[in-house]
């Protein structure tokens, strides 16, 4: 047989070989990026995965033996346990090194909320992008509040940071990521929210503005003559299910008073 015909085989058989016995490369889950409102539902109960924050970075005890249920030593998952841990625990932070980080403890904060996190007169420097809000007030690229004599800290710069800036997301890459970007609508605002002609269906409950549009009560912004675009908190109160229809909505903002 040709030399080089052997050759090729034993390449090809080598590649084969090495396809088949080469690890995948698995895709790492997206962090989560919770409110402690949200945490409190990762209790370890009725299925949930068990939750604790400490020093806002979210560990996952789901397989931890010690918190069988979600509970250990008195303490409950879902809650914030940075003083517990650090403090009062007799194994410290020792006792998440075994467990698997997923995610950041975050505040949700409106764009005027965020403004005054300008980087001028002691305020630490936030800026949001793409709704997550990113802590640059150590960052040797955000100094003073500003970058490149262009953007100002205290701002949401989506457009300017992915699509104007020629480094893109690759700023923010070692800054934390501290909270989420809620809107902030008055009730006239509020209306343009209907869900009428293809506009999303916002509706107000107890101050907070809720994503109904893909929700199954709320099909064409609409429920049970209560139209989407208004503040239906005293209907709900009066509603045979209350605030249950708008149980799997996402909440996306708050309303101005």
């Amino acid at each position: 047989m040709n030399r080089k015909i052997v050759w090729f085989a034993l390449a090809l058989l080598a590649a084969l070989a090495l396809s088949i016995t080469a690890p995948a490369e698995t895709a790492q889950p997206e962090p989560l990026y919770l409110t402690l409102e949200e945490l409190s539902q990762f209790n370890g109960k009725d299925g949930q995965p068990a939750y604790v924050a400490v020093d806002g970075v979210i560990y996952d005890m789901t397989a931890s033996v010690p918190w069988k249920n979600g509970e250990h030593n008195g303490q409950q998952a879902g809650k914030d346990l940075t003083r517990e841990i650090n403090e009062i625990s007799p194994h410290g932070v020792a006792m998440l090194e075994r467990v698997p980080a997923v995610g950041r403890l975050v505040v949700e904060m409106t764009p005027e909320e965020l403004s005054q996190f300008n980087g001028k007169d002691g305020q630490r420097a936030y800026v949001a992008v793409n709704g997550l809000i990113y802590d640059v007030t150590d960052s040797d690229l955000w100094k003073d509040g500003g970058h490149m004599d262009m953007h100002e800290a205290g701002n949401e710069l989506t457009r300017e940071i992915t699509e104007d800036s020629p480094h893109g997301l690759a700023t923010l890459e070692r800054v934390p990521v501290v909270g989420r970007l809620v809107l902030s609508l008055s009730a006239e605002e509020l209306a343009q929210f209907d869900g009428l002609e293809g506009r999303k269906a916002y509706i107000a409950y107890m101050g907070t503005i809720y994503d109904v549009s893909e929700h199954p009560s709320w099909e064409g912004g609409a429920h049970y003559g209560i139209q989407a675009g208004q503040d239906v908190t005293e209907a709900l109160d009066k509603s045979p299910h209350g605030a249950g229809v708008i149980s799997q909505a996402t909440k996306v903002g708050v309303l101005k008073q």
